[in-house]
C-alpha cells in the first residue's frame, strides 16, 4: 500500500506539468493577444512591444511555457495580465472559500443521501421508493443555474430572506449557492446509495445473515452497508472534486469569490496566468482528493488492504 500511494504522489508532477502544458497550447491557439487588452485604445508600437518584452511574449510558446514552470518551481504563479500583480494574491485566498462550500455541500449531501438511500434499497417499490426516484431524476435534471435563478427569485427578491451575491453576510450568505449545488448532487448520491445497496443486499452472505437468525438492523446496516460503502466513498469523493472545480455556475451566479469565479473572470479577460494558475490548483485538488480515495479503500475493506500488503516467503525447513 505504501509503495503504491508513493508512486502515486510522483507521479503527480509529471500529470500536472501535462495538463499545463496542453493547456497552454489550447489558450495561445485561440490567436488572441492579450498585450491590446492591457494597452489602451490608443497606443503606440513601441508601448506594445515593450509590454509585450515585459511578460516574455516575444519568445516563441515552448520558451513561455518553460519559464512558466520555471517560475513555479520558484513559488512564483506569474503576473496577471489584468491586475498586473502576482497571480498568487489573487487565487490563495479564494481556495479556502470554494473548499468552504464544498466541504459543508459534501457533509449534508451524506447526511441527507445516505440514510434515503438505504432507506429506498430496503423499500424498493413502495410509495416512498417511487416517489423519491421520481424526486431524485427530476432534481439531477434540472440545470443549476435555472435553479440557481429561481432560488434568487423566491427567496431573495421576493421574500428577502437572503442576500443575491457576495459573502458579506456570513452565513446566510452561503445558503442560496450551498442548495443550489447541493440539489442535483444529492438527487444523484441518493442513486448511487440505492444502486450499491441493492447489489449487497441481493448477495447470497445477506441471506446467510438472516438464516442465522440476525436482525433486520444488524443486516442492512452492519453487512450490508459496510459492503456497499467502496462505490459510495467513490462517488462521494467524486462529488467533492466535483464542486470545487465544477462549481463555476454556482459561484459566478452567487458572486461568490471562490476559484471557479476567477476562472470564469480569466477566461473572459484572457488572462492566460491567472487561468492556469487556477486550473492547476483544482488539478492537485483532484488529484489528492482521489489519493485520499484510495487511501480510504484499505481502512474500509481488508480484502483491498491485503492487495496492498506483501507476504514473505517461509522459507523451507531443512530435513
Amino acid at each position: 500500500m505504501l509503495k503504491y500511494t508513493i508512486k502515486r504522489i510522483l507521479l503527480m508532477p509529471v500529470l500536472l506539468l501535462i495538463v499545463a502544458l496542453l493547456i497552454y497550447l489550447l489558450l495561445n491557439l485561440n490567436g488572441a493577444d492579450p498585450i491590446q487588452n492591457m494597452l489602451p485604445s490608443e497606443y503606440t508600437q513601441e508601448q506594445y512591444l515593450a509590454l509585450q518584452h515585459k511578460y516574455g511574449l516575444d519568445k516563441p510558446i515552448i520558451v513561455q511555457y518553460f519559464n512558466w514552470v520555471k517560475g513555479i518551481l520558484h513559488g512564483d504563479l506569474g503576473t496577471s495580465y489584468k491586475t498586473r500583480g502576482p497571480v498568487g494574491d489573487d487565487v490563495w485566498y479564494r481556495i479556502p472559500i470554494s473548499i468552504k462550500v464544498a466541504v459543508i455541500t459534501t457533509a449534508i449531501m451524506i447526511l441527507i443521501g445516505l440514510p434515503l438511500g438505504v432507506m429506498c434499497a430496503v423499500k424498493q417499490y413502495t410509495p416512498f421508493d417511487d416517489i423519491t426516484n421520481v424526486v431524485s431524476k427530476f432534481l439531477g435534471a434540472v440545470p443549476s443555474f435555472w435553479l440557481g435563478l429561481m432560488f434568487m427569485i423566491w427567496f431573495s427578491v421576493g421574500l428577502g430572506w437572503f442576500p443575491t451575491f457576495g459573502i458579506k453576510d456570513g452565513a446566510k450568505s452561503y445558503v442560496l449557492p450551498i442548495a443550489t449545488l447541493l440539489l442535483p448532487f444529492l438527487a444523484n448520491f441518493i442513486r448511487q446509495v440505492r444502486s450499491a445497496m441493492l447489489d449487497c443486499i441481493r448477495q447470497d452472505y445477506i441471506r446467510t445473515a438472516r438464516a442465522k437468525g440476525a436482525s433486520e438492523s444488524r443486516v442492512i446496516y452492519h453487512e450490508a452497508l459496510k459492503n456497499a460503502m467502496l462505490p459510495i466513498i467513490t462517488f462521494a469523493g467524486g462529488c467533492f472534486a466535483s464542486m470545487i472545480g465544477g462549481a463555476v455556475t454556482v459561484e459566478k451566479l452567487f458572486a461568490i469569490p471562490g476559484i471557479g469565479y476567477k476562472v470564469v473572470e480569466a477566461i473572459n479577460t484572457r488572462d492566460i496566468p491567472t487561468m492556469l494558475a487556477c486550473v492547476m490548483v483544482l488539478s492537485i485538488l483532484t488529484i489528492v482528493m482521489q489519493l485520499i480515495i484510495d487511501l480510504s479503500y484499505a481502512f474500509i475493506d481488508p480484502r483491498v488492504r491485503s492487495t496492498f500488503v506483501s507476504v514473505k516467503k517461509k522459507k523451507p525447513t531443512k530435513a
